[in-house]
């Protein structure tokens, strides 16, 4: 890094927001599968200091890389070559939360938890959860359009953000901020921004608006015999009882017997055989008749778990939650997300891997949404690259003949760029880059991502 950029940066954001040294954790993504080398990274603490930071890369030609919790699996917030990677993390002030209005006002870089703890005396929640709630930040959850457990009950992460600051490349501070749930004044501009991947601007503010903590939750887990049977109870629920379904994930049993070990402590719901399929059901509401919940669904299986306490809801969430971690663990992972109807799941995984041979891989995900993720497990980096390219073409060719999205929730990043022609189309790609080139006629925002 030339001493007088250094010089100039350490300026703007002073001698304790300024990193030269450790930067693995910042240069290396959640799967350590992409790896950047950044040499220094600043750490704002306010918009002004984000906007000075941005004309002086912007007029100097430098990249950036805008990062929040760092827990992607595309590779969308780590530096591909020494880009300067700007953190978010200290920009974590909440402003208030609006009772009357139930919006809350915050930095973008508060984590995910801790949004919903400060929600909590109120008895609200962010509309959103995801498994890497501890860790990640809401400008992340934003610049992605985050998925996770509950899209099911609230729908998409992007109808609930009603209001933004952004940074723009060249340092200009677009305020986009709103806290009226009606405003029908022409272009909605901040939706540009939320699933952009920081490749526009950096989002350094948010409203939001939040949703009343259920009186009522309960968690119910299925031993299913085939996937026939978990498209049945889904089929089921949607027409019955579909208001008060908060949460519907499969699992295949290969996992959760294979991470049985995992909890030789507890008691498991099942003994969980390799030949099964597994579901887990979350049902919220101001009344639940959970027993006739239970007689209904013991329609479809022969034996049902339920929780019994709010530690008991939380193991059984656990036993889902820890899948791709543990997959993690077994070797060199491939990762996939896609949408597709939900019926299609099996027969996607059995036209990538006929009679399910092959590298040791599992399908499970969130049925009630049409997201599917697939883990593919090598037992090395070589042998992962060697197939990369073959299962990605196969994958994504089969999921957009049944007008399906490449990607579900995980966004494109480094991943899944090469792809988006084939996802989107010529036109509608090129239409994107334009809007790209407006907004950042120099290119220095999270370059060679999403486009």
């Amino acid at each position: 890094m030339n001493s007088k950029i250094k010089l100039a940066l350490e300026k703007i954001v002073g001698t304790t927001n300024i990193l030269t040294q450790d930067l693995n954790p910042f240069n290396t993504d959640w799967m350590n599968k992409y790896v950047g080398s950044s040499e220094i990274v600043l750490t704002p603490q306010t918009t002004d200091q984000v906007s000075q930071i941005l004309r002086f890369c912007n007029e100097n030609a430098l990249k950036v890389v805008p990062q929040s919790g760092n827990t992607g699996l595309v590779g969308g917030s780590v530096p591909i070559k020494d880009e300067i990677i700007i953190s978010m993390r200290k920009m974590n002030k909440i402003y208030e939360f609006d009772l009357n209005s139930a919006i809350i006002t915050s930095d973008s870089g508060v984590i995910l938890e801790n949004l919903n703890n400060y929600l909590f005396q109120y008895k609200y929640q962010m509309p959103w959860d995801l498994g890497a709630r501890g860790s990640c930040l809401l400008g992340g959850n934003i610049s992605t359009n985050a998925g996770g457990l509950n899209v099911v009950k609230h729908g998409l992460l992007r109808n609930y953000v009603l209001g933004l600051e952004v940074v723009l490349p060249n340092g200009k501070i677009l305020n986009l901020l709103n806290k009226n749930r009606k405003d029908n004044t022409g272009t909605d501009l901040k939706q540009l921004f939320i699933g952009s991947e920081g490749t526009l601007g950096i989002i350094t503010k948010a409203n939001v608006l939040c949703i009343p903590i259920p009186n009522e939750k309960k968690v119910f887990f299925l031993e299913l015999k085939s996937f026939q049977d978990v498209i049945k109870v889904q089929g089921f629920i949607k027409q019955i009882r579909n208001e008060q379904l908060l949460a519907f994930e499969f699992m295949e049993g290969k996992i959760l017997h294979k991470n049985k070990h995992r909890h030789s402590g507890n008691k498991l719901p099942f003994e969980f055989q390799e030949d099964k399929y597994y579901v887990l059901l979350e049902i919220a509401g101001q009344s639940l008749n959970v027993d006739q919940f239970s007689l209904d669904m013991m329609e479809f299986t022969e034996e049902i778990v339920m929780d019994q306490s709010e530690k008991e809801a939380q193991f059984l969430w656990k036993l889902r939650e820890e899948i791709a971690e543990s997959m993690g663990k077994m070797g060199y992972v491939l990762k996939y997300d896609v949408s597709i109807p939900p019926d299609k799941f099996e027969w996607l995984v059995n036209e990538i891997y006929p009679k399910r041979e092959g590298p040791f891989h599992v399908y499970y995900g969130h049925v009630g949404d049409g997201n599917v993720h697939i883990n593919i497990v090598f037992e090395s980096l070589s042998e992962l690259h060697k197939e990369e390219d073959k299962i990605e073409q196969k994958l994504f060719g089969l999921v957009k003949s049944q007008g399906g999205s490449i990607s579900a929730e995980h966004g494109i990043g480094q991943h899944k760029r090469k792809y988006m022609e084939l996802q989107k189309g010529r036109d509608v790609l090129g239409c994107l880059s334009e809007i790209k080139s407006l907004f950042d006629p120099n290119g220095i925002m999270n370059p060679n991502k999403l486009l």
